[in-house]
């Protein structure tokens, strides 16, 4: 029989294995992502977030503490099943050694009580918050599909996440059940039986089998056919990790070690000189964005953040990540690649693809971003696609108007540059003009700053006060030209650089302080 278990249990890490070597292969097919060379801070960084939960916690604190009750629960469960292997399958068999015993076997089982406890009362809150909170965020209605598409009802998720809650709450029940049986069938032992109270859950469970008439020859029987059943659905749960909503055990981890330390104050910098600009198929992703669509939770926690979404736009940035994951299942988990480039295309209107209205609703305010507790990207994705949508020309009408006058004016509003200084006109003192006279600093004022009515009254309010504390400063005047955010978030790379490279050679000229432009 414990043959035949571990046939059993080395064909499920088999399975297992080869579940992770079909996701690593998926990953290695997207870009080369460059090696950081600071993967021992990030890695240190991401043990310690995970050990408190840090990221989990924040915003949703009972959320946070139910899902570390299941964690440390959970992992001490895993690690006294290891020990007992270890134990009675290697070292004792080979070597004598035991130890299982004594005050560390005791303190252990109540450690290893305690947390299969607090396992069970997490999945319980999970349930829970499902079931009976049925919060919006763990609702999987898309914006962006109409019920009408093929690819609207999301359901399979939310049957995915109960069979995975009650998988957690069987292998925790039945494991308490195996203790109790074998209470019960060692009742005779005063070894065992004289420290059952170390294990207070177990012992509990006990008499109440006891109470129903179990005996130690019924519970000899009874202790054969739950551990054969404990143990199938526990290797089970352990071969379908790589394929299920279990792998985010191992995918977050990998997330929150590369995720960027500046993932909004720096979007991805691009080669003007490469051939094609942008993602608009599943291999433009490199493999740091393909670990990030395979960690997503489905929390809906970026879900609930997204204003777009909450104000009725065909986004979310959930079902954003969710979209790009199925494509990539479909796509890049077969033995080889599908030929027709087509078929890997991630922009598009079909089953899994990424319509252009939901990337345009982005605000690229990164408020998905910063509350995901795994570390996922979703802006940067959003603006590299961007950029492929640009380059195919697929965007609205107005925003080719809007970039074609900001291209020709140099700022955001349209306006004639020559009006940019307009503003310092009402000061009764004269600005001084950076591009012709040396200053001490250069004030950088900014499209808003000098074309919009209510920001100028700011700017001439600042100026007042750099003028009556003595600094020598001034203004580019209408050489300044707009510094690109903007630009640069809709897409428009090419537009982004022709107005940065114009600033930094105008400042480059200047005689002002030692400068950065970095």
């Amino acid at each position: 029989m414990t043959v035949s278990f571990y046939i059993i249990g080395l064909s499920a890490l088999a399975y297992f294995g080869y579940g992770c070597y079909v996701e690593i292969r998926k990953y290695k097919r997207g870009k080369e992502f460059p090696t950081m060379a600071d993967m021992g801070r990030r890695v240190k960084k991401m043990i310690s977030d995970v050990a408190a939960h840090r990221t989990l916690k924040r915003r949703d604190t009972k959320a946070g503490v139910a899902h570390m009750m299941i964690f440390y629960g959970f992992a001490t469960c895993v690690v006294a099943t290891g020990l007992i292997t270890l134990q009675e399958d290697i070292t004792a068999p080979l070597t004598g050694i035991k130890f299982w015993y004594g005050s560390f076997y005791l303190w252990f089982s109540l450690t290893v009580d305690i947390a299969g406890l607090a396992l069970i009362w997490g999945l319980l809150f999970m349930m829970y918050r499902r079931k009976w909170l049925a919060l919006p965020k763990l609702d999987y209605t898309r914006p962006d599909r109409s019920p009408e598409d093929p690819d609207f009802d999301r359901m399979k998720y939310k049957r995915e996440d109960w069979v995975f809650l009650w998988s957690l709450i069987i292998i925790a029940i039945t494991g308490f059940f195996l203790e109790a049986i074998r209470l019960v069938w060692l009742q005779g032992d005063p070894t065992v039986y004289n420290y059952r109270w170390w294990s207070p859950v177990g012992n509990a469970i006990a008499e109440v089998f006891k109470g129903l008439g179990m005996g130690p020859e019924g519970a000899g029987t009874m202790r054969m056919y739950l551990w054969w059943f404990h143990g199938l659905i526990a290797l089970t749960f352990i071969a379908v990790i790589p394929r299920t909503k279990i792998k985010h055990v191992l995918t977050a981890m990998g997330s929150l070690a590369v995720r960027s330390d500046l993932p909004m104050q720096r979007l991805p910098e691009v080669d003007m000189d490469q051939e094609k600009i942008g993602y608009s198929k599943l291999t433009d992703f490199n493999f740091k964005n393909l670990l990030h669509l395979d960690a997503c939770t489905k929390c809906g926690r970026c879900h609930e953040a997204c204003p777009a979404n909450a104000t009725g736009y065909p986004l979310s940035p959930r079902d954003f990540v969710l979209t790009l994951r199925e494509l990539a299942e479909e796509k890049l988990e077969g033995k080889s690649m599908p030929e027709n480039e087509e078929d890997l295309r991630a922009l598009g209107t079909g089953m899994n693809q990424v319509r252009s209205e939901t990337l345009w609703s982005c605000r690229t305010c990164a408020a998905c971003v910063e509350i995901c507790p795994v570390g996922i990207e979703h802006v940067p994705m959003i603006v590299e696609m961007r950029r492929a949508l640009i380059e195919e020309g697929d965007f609205d009408p107005m925003l080719q108007t809007a970039l074609q006058a900001l291209h020709k004016s140099g700022n955001s509003f349209g306006d004639n540059k020559r009006k940019r200084p307009n503003w310092s006109k009402k000061l009764d003192f004269k600005i001084k003009n950076a591009a012709k006279e040396p200053v001490d600093v250069l004030w950088f004022v900014g499209d808003y700053a000098s074309f919009d009515p209510r920001s100028q009254k700011v700017s001439q309010d600042f100026a007042k006060i750099l003028n009556a504390a003595g600094v020598d400063f001034g203004i580019l005047y209408e050489k300044e030209m707009s510094a690109g955010n903007d630009v640069r978030r809709v897409g428009e790379e090419g537009l982004y650089q022709h107005l940065v490279e114009n600033n930094i050679a105008t400042v480059r000229r200047l005689r002002v302080q030692p400068y950065r432009d970095d």
